[in-house]
C-alpha cells in the first residue's frame, strides 16, 4: 500500500512536469504546445485539489476535531492558485507569452511553498493519524477519480 505522502507527492511532481513543459513551449513561442501542456496542468491540479478537499481534508478534520488550521490554510492556498491558473489561461488566450511566463514564475513559487507544507506537515500527519482502512479508502478515491493522462 502507498502512503498518502508518497501518492500525493507523485501527483505534485507530475504537475511540476506539466508546468515546466508549458513554460518551455511558451519560451520558444509555441503557443499551442504551451496551451496543451497548461491545460493538462490545470486539469491535474484541479483533480489534486478536489481529491484533497473532498476526500482527505474532511477525514483529517474529523480526526483533529476543532483543530482544522492546516487544512484551512491549504484550502485558501488552493483558491489563490486556482485564481492564478485562470489568469495564466487568459494570458494564453490572448497569446501573451510574456505575461504567461511572469505568472508561471509566480505559480512556481506558490506551488513550491504549498507543496513543501503538504509534503512535510500535512501528508505525514495523514499517514500518522489515519487508520489503514481509512488510508486505503482515500487512496482508492484518488485513483478512481484520476484523470486519464
Amino acid at each position: 500500500m502507498n502512503s498518502i505522502k508518497d501518492f500525493l507527492t507523485r501527483e505534485h511532481r507530475a504537475c511540476d512536469e506539466h508546468l515546466g513543459a508549458a513554460e518551455a513551449a511558451a519560451e520558444r513561442g509555441d503557443t499551442e504546445a504551451a496551451r496543451s501542456h497548461f491545460l493538462l496542468l490545470k486539469r491535474d491540479i484541479e483533480h489534486h485539489f478536489r481529491s484533497e478537499e473532498e476526500a482527505l481534508f474532511p477525514l483529517l478534520e474529523a480526526k483533529a476535531g476543532a483543530y482544522s488550521g492546516p487544512t484551512n490554510v491549504m484550502r485558501s492556498e488552493h483558491s489563490q492558485i486556482r485564481a492564478l491558473l485562470d489568469d495564466m489561461e487568459e494570458a494564453l488566450g490572448t497569446a501573451n507569452a510574456n505575461l504567461f511566463l511572469d505568472l508561471s514564475d509566480t505559480l512556481m513559487v506558490m506551488v513550491q511553498q504549498h507543496n513543501m507544507k503538504e509534503e512535510q506537515v500535512l501528508y505525514p500527519l495523514a499517514d500518522q493519524v489515519l487508520q489503514t482502512n481509512e488510508m486505503e479508502e482515500v487512496l482508492s478515491t484518488f485513483r478512481e477519480t484520476a484523470p486519464m493522462s
